[in-house]
């Protein structure tokens, strides 16, 4: 996703860089318990986002980018590389 926001795209970037869609941790699945979420998780673009940039960003702007995240993946798996000390 493409921003003219430079703030937006800088969440957006952000959560990509640290969070991936679940299929992509090779999980298992199963129909009594859906993704096995080997790689930590599962986590919402909402709760990550709010607490990266919530009081850095005005709330619309914000709300904007989560919104597009919902609409890509509802639940997230940690990218790998992911270190939450960063």
């Amino acid at each position: 996703m493409e921003y003219d926001d430079q703030r937006k795209q800088e969440m957006y970037d952000w959560f990509h860089k640290h969070f991936i869609p679940p299929d992509m941790c090779k999980p298992r699945m199963s129909k009594e318990h859906g993704y096995q979420y080997i790689c930590g998780g599962p986590y919402f673009a909402d709760d990550v986002i709010k607490e990266a940039y919530g009081d850095k960003h005005p709330k619309d702007i914000v709300a904007e980018v989560i919104a597009d995240l919902d609409a890509e993946e509802h639940e997230w798996a940690r990218s790998k590389f992911y270190d939450r000390d960063q």
